[in-house]
């Protein structure tokens, strides 16, 4: 069966998407353990401090949807590509904290952090690598992507994402609006995505946030 899709698309998209698949998880786990570091026995108690996949994946939010947006936009692994994603939402009682608004902040944002220490890691490690095989600069280039998408996407400023979180905390939105708006929030953030002006709003801030990582990896693979 033809899906119109070429050899070198179908695995530059596969390598894209188990990129991106490791990334997710990587996330998911670092918001777990913040929260259990913090003192929430909650997501342990869930299954969720564990870097195994499974009891971390939305079938629709980690498989179905991002093997669309990477299938359906073709990518290629030297570009950055548009995609949504997530994972199961990890379960946390910010009661439990020391500082509730402050540690639901922290955890919310562990999966920024994970995403920025990923991205700096692959630009140093990638830069050296590219001395043993070339083609790993695609890789890398790819990688910085997601992780440049993915921290776009957390410091949104729509609940419920990280983003919303922190204006919560700093009391710009109240708590009635915050979970008033998370219900939307959602619907709201895909309906927005479809939209050209939003996508290429969205574009120029990933290639913003991925520039500095990707200065490093071109001036160590020189």
């Amino acid at each position: 069966m033809d899906f119109g899709l070429s050899p070198e698309a179908l695995r530059s998209g596969l390598i894209f998407y188990f990129l991106l698949f490791a990334v997710l998880i990587l996330r998911a786990f670092a918001q777990a353990w913040v929260a259990d570091t913090l003192g929430d026995p909650t997501p342990r108690s869930e299954g969720r401090v564990t870097l195994y996949p499974v009891p971390h994946v939305d079938f629709l939010g980690t498989v179905v949807l991002p093997l669309i947006c990477v299938f359906y936009l073709q990518p290629r692994l030297t570009s950055i590509n548009f995609f949504l994603a997530w994972t199961k939402p990890v379960p946390t009682n910010p009661s439990y904290f020391a500082h509730p608004r402050r540690g639901e902040v922290y955890t919310q944002f562990a999966g920024f952090g994970i995403c920025f220490v990923v991205a700096l890691l692959t630009a140093l490690v990638g830069g050296f690598a590219y001395g043993l095989s070339p083609r790993s600069i695609e890789v890398s280039v790819s990688l910085i992507g997601i992780c440049a998408m993915l921290m776009v996407l957390d410091l949104l400023p729509l609940p419920p994402l990280p983003g919303g979180v922190l204006l919560r905390y700093w009391g710009v939105i109240s708590e009635e609006a915050f979970w008033s708006i998370s219900r939307w929030g959602g619907l709201v953030l895909m309906i927005a995505f479809n939209l050209p002006p939003v996508r290429a709003l969205i574009g120029a801030m990933v290639g913003l946030v991925a520039s500095p990582f990707l200065v490093i990896l071109h001036l160590i693979s020189r």
